[in-house]
């Protein structure tokens, strides 16, 4: 941890200086700058957390399910959930249209201040695809919290899985504690309450102007954006941890 720690900031600092250069060549400054942020963010997570996700993906390496499972909710988080708010829009499950066209491309912003700098790592660049009418985009932040919370979420679900399997009859409904723990940590980032409030906004024009102020501030988007995928992983390792207690407690006293 001490080693991390101690070479984290020299890719934050390559990172805040490609931020200054991309004025010259964004989308290569932006990639390196973006990088190094995400490889700095790696490196200064606590061990306890790379110990859990090292042992659980060394334990399940060969279960088909726990890569199923991790494969699903990355493509999900990373590429199918634009499709759902595009799905929102007043009419737009009637128009749903089959076409097989497909285009792509990348894309990337103009370097802000540096108050905002967070945010441009986070969304700069991007890959944007259009599958029909329907548009998905692949970016930093979201690939880098999908990929931590799909590892959680299965290994989360390989744990409740072997409790079940070692829990006696009357013990089993112990297992839907954990599994409760498993459902909001994946949930509380799917941005429900932004999903059914931009609905609403939509459908009851009265109060669309009220609605849509909320969902564009600073500090909802901030709440949402950032806060919610972060809460989910922190329930989600906490979840882990407990369950892995659990476990080796009951297989001792088997």
């Amino acid at each position: 941890m001490i080693k991390r720690l101690t070479i984290s900031p020299i890719f934050l600092i390559i990172s805040l200086i490609t931020y200054d250069l991309s004025k010259s060549d964004i989308l290569l400054y932006s990639t390196i700058s973006t990088i190094s942020f995400w490889i700095f963010v790696i490196l200064i997570l606590p061990t306890s957390f790379y110990n859990y996700i090292k042992d659980g993906i060394v334990k399940n390496w060969r279960k088909k399910i726990f890569w199923l499972i991790v494969g699903l909710y990355i493509s999900y988080h990373v590429i199918l959930y634009s499709f759902f708010f595009y799905l929102l829009l007043p009419g737009s499950i009637r128009a749903i249209s089959f076409s097989l066209s497909f285009n792509a491309g990348i894309g990337y912003s103009l370097p802000p201040p540096l108050t905002f700098f967070l945010e441009w790592v986070s969304n700069s660049p991007a890959i944007w695809f259009f599958i029909g009418p329907y548009e998905g985009d692949i970016i930093p932040f979201s690939t880098f919290i999908g990929v931590i919370l799909a590892l959680l979420i299965g290994l989360n679900v390989m744990e409740i899985i072997k409790l079940w399997g070692i829990s006696n009859k009357l013990s089993k409904s112990i297992v839907l504690v954990p599994s409760l723990g498993v459902v909001s940590g994946s949930s509380c980032c799917v941005f429900l309450p932004s999903i059914i409030m931009y609905s609403i906004a939509l459908s009851i024009s009265s109060i669309t102007a009220t609605i849509l102020s909320i969902l564009s501030s600073f500090t909802y988007f901030v709440l949402a954006y950032y806060g919610l995928p972060i809460i989910s992983a922190t329930v989600l390792f906490h979840n882990l941890t407990l369950l892995n207690k659990l476990n080796k407690k009951l297989s001792f006293n088997r």
